[in-house]
């Protein structure tokens, strides 16, 4: 008995939907050829990564996107990009009709249930926002998909473009690739970071003008959603000097705003034939620590200015940023589980949201004896013990312990340097 078709299979089918709309001679669309902007979809790294991810949305339920480049050809020449004008690569593209065919077949196969695209800019952004435009206008109005969609903003587009594209769709970003403008211009010298965040103002104004209007009692549009899930911008973290304490205080300047639902960190990684290529990669850990200290701020009420940096500038590698606050603020712990509000739990290494919650609710009728107790709750025993209190007894008595290691995490010490056809975070 066959098992379920695998990824290959499934790209390679729904990519044959595309093939509807064939070009050529007549003899040609008879013998079913493959027009020439299509013919590279098979290969590696043409509308790769393609695939299909679970993700969940907000508090809500998993759901099943299809993350699909609309097309990997590109007139801009930014240094760290797979798919910059200057890199010989095969170049494809699907036409607004061809993604709304290749994704609602996955929906209708039951393989997907939301869609993530995104796209090269190979000319005017105007007309790559109009192509955009058109694909989403086909899947809402034409398909009455209903579902989630997630679309990036290409900046340079019209005000009434970015408008027309955040109203279609569920949620919108932008990639800001670096917190300041003259460093990004250092390694993508065709865009300018004041146009990108003028995409941004322009989607935040719609989101939160529809926003406002649901709170009025207007009736969500479930095909014309205006955003409702927010905006997303990307960093790539690394390419460029920027610390991450710069990183951190631009996206909470743009957090208060509202209408930014949260940021994405991808560390840079050498792409073969760039001028980057030689350049080191950036540590995987120093994102995670991003995402980190992102989830601090915008999940557990920490202020900015309690993010503790090094003398660079940039978080520890080597502990998450919520134990290396505990650790510089001894003078708030320990804390007693039975007595502590919310907002000193969940401040706390190894209690997140949920175990707090938990803890608040079981002491309204339950004694909290325990370690094994609050295990139960959800707490990470391990990392919490030190920093925890019950009824005025500590549990441990040492805060933090850590087996040392020959070479901290930023030495990067014996890590070979990869050079990548396409890195894994270039189309988040």
């Amino acid at each position: 008995m066959k098992g379920p078709p695998d990824l290959e299979h499934k790209v390679a089918l729904l990519m044959s939907l595309a093939e509807d709309d064939r070009d050529g001679r007549p003899g040609e669309r008879e013998r079913r050829a493959t027009p020439p902007r299509l013919r590279n979809a098979a290969r590696a790294d043409t509308l790769r990564p393609i695939n299909i991810r679970s993700v969940r949305i907000g508090s809500g339920p998993t759901t099943s996107l299809l993350r699909i480049l609309m097309t990997n050809a590109c007139s801009l020449s930014c240094h760290y990009c797979p798919m910059r004008r200057d890199r010989n690569l095969p170049r494809t593209l699907l036409k607004p009709d061809e993604l709304a065919r290749v994704f609602m077949g996955a929906v209708t196969r039951g393989w997907c249930t939301g869609l993530f695209v995104t796209t090269g800019i190979p000319g005017r952004p105007v007309k790559v926002m109009d192509d955009l435009i058109e694909a989403l206008t086909l899947l809402r109005e034409r398909h009455g998909f209903r579902g989630y969609i997630h679309t990036k903003i290409v900046p340079g587009g019209e005000p009434a473009q970015v408008e027309r594209l955040t109203g279609l769709a569920t949620r919108v970003s932008v990639n800001l690739e670096a917190p300041c403008g003259a460093h990004l211009a250092q390694i993508a010298p065709e865009k300018r970071l004041a146009m990108t965040l003028a995409s941004l103002e322009q989607a935040r104004a719609w989101v939160l003008e529809a926003r406002e209007a649901e709170r009025d009692g207007r009736p969500r549009d479930p095909l014309h959603p205006s955003g409702v899930a927010g905006i997303t911008m990307q960093f790539v973290v690394g390419a460029t000097p920027d610390s991450d304490r710069t990183i951190v205080e631009k996206i909470t300047e743009l957090y208060a705003g509202g209408g930014v639902h949260h940021s994405q960190f991808s560390a840079f990684r050498p792409i073969r034939d760039t001028p980057m290529e030689h350049v080191r990669a950036t540590p995987a850990v120093r994102e995670q620590r991003l995402y980190q200290a992102d989830h601090l701020i915008r999940d557990y009420g920490f202020d900015p200015t309690e993010i503790v940096y090094d003398e660079r500038g940039n978080l520890p590698l080597a502990r998450d940023p919520k134990v290396t606050w505990a650790l510089a603020s001894p003078e708030r712990f320990p804390v007693d589980v039975r007595k502590a509000s919310y907002t000193e739990l969940v401040r706390v290494p190894g209690i997140g949201p949920i175990a707090a919650r938990r803890i608040l609710t079981v002491r309204r009728s339950t004694i909290i004896r325990g370690l094994s107790d609050l295990q139960r709750l959800g707490v990470v025993a391990d990392r919490a013990a030190g920093f925890l209190a019950v009824g005025g007894r500590r549990l441990r008595s040492d805060r933090w312990a850590e087996q040392l290691g020959f070479w901290a995490p930023e030495e990067d010490v014996g890590v070979p340097q990869i050079v990548y056809e396409v890195s894994p975070g270039t189309f988040r």
